[in-house]
């Protein structure tokens, strides 16, 4: 049974005339006839008495007729609700961010869509790398800001910004003012770093082979903010993405040396095709200048 023979039915309830309802309708008798035929085939009842070409409702078509009422207005409750979700203009976009952009990117991507569709809605994740591809691939969110995938998997990406990487002092850290600062010149120094759940513990490892030492891990954290304020105690040095906008309580920042960057964009899984809510953010966002 789906909701057209549900329609039927309830039409049918009403009028107590197959010839009426065909003309409310507007299909052929004969497919009404057999619509009806089926559903009470389905039902194992008859659900009318049959008085020639009059219906009378039994007890039976009674008491199906109130369950396909409630059923018929809430399919119809979820089709609306459906489609104020999906709608481009007053829809809900689901987005997952790394957690390192929650405090710069996020507000500011947020806030300039926001002005051009202001009935948009948005429900925010914040997680890990790993965390987000997967909620993007489970259908859990609809887009996410992050870092590119990885070889071989589905997920569409679209570079947005790159963070530059850099060295995290204490501000009263006695190489805080030192020019030219490299990553070789903190080796001895105790290391504020991510956990190894993180994307960006496997960056800090590679520049820390590159520069052809193993840090010794003081802390470890998978929050940027732990890992910001214990450097920002004087607990350790660390590498961090320079945000956009400084707090009071940030670290000193000095850019690694060679540059070293860390793209951050959006990403989205193509399969089921993204709601007309979310289209339209993607499509907003590829247009904007990175």
């Amino acid at each position: 049974m789906d909701l057209q023979t549900l329609r039927w039915f309830l039409s049918l309830c009403d009028t107590e005339n197959m010839r009426d309802t065909a003309a409310v309708e507007r299909v052929n008798q004969s497919t009404l006839s057999r619509s009806l035929a089926r559903l009470e085939a389905d039902l194992g009842v008859e659900l009318f008495h049959r008085h020639g070409r009059r219906l009378a409702v039994n007890r039976f078509g009674a008491l199906f007729r109130d369950h396909a009422r409630r059923a018929v207005a809430d399919l119809e409750t979820a089709r609306r609700r459906i489609g104020a979700l999906a709608n481009p203009d007053t829809g809900l976009i689901r987005l997952g961010f790394l957690h390192s952009v929650g405090r710069w990117l996020v507000p500011e991507l947020l806030r300039d869509y926001r002005a051009v569709t202001p009935g948009i809605r948005f429900e925010l994740h914040q997680g890990f790398t790993r965390e987000l591809f997967a909620w993007l691939r489970n259908g859990d969110i609809d887009a996410a800001l992050v870092t590119p995938p990885r070889d071989g998997t589905d997920a569409r990406w679209h570079r947005l910004r790159d963070q530059q990487l850099c060295v995290a002092l204490a501000a009263d850290h006695p190489l805080a003012g030192v020019p030219g600062l490299t990553l070789r010149d903190v080796r001895g120094e105790p290391f504020i770093a991510f956990a190894q759940t993180t994307d960006m513990r496997r960056v800090i490892d590679r520049l820390c082979q590159d520069a052809g030492f193993e840090p010794v891990i003081a802390f470890e954290s998978e929050e940027v903010a732990t890992v910001r304020g214990l450097i920002g105690a004087g607990l350790g040095v660390g590498i961090l993405p320079r945000p956009d906008v400084l707090e009071h309580d940030d670290p000193v920042y000095r850019p690694l040396t060679p540059e070293q960057r860390r793209p951050i964009g959006l990403a989205w899984h193509p399969s089921p095709a993204p709601t007309a809510a979310t289209a339209g953010f993607i499509e907003h966002l590829r247009g904007t200048p990175a």
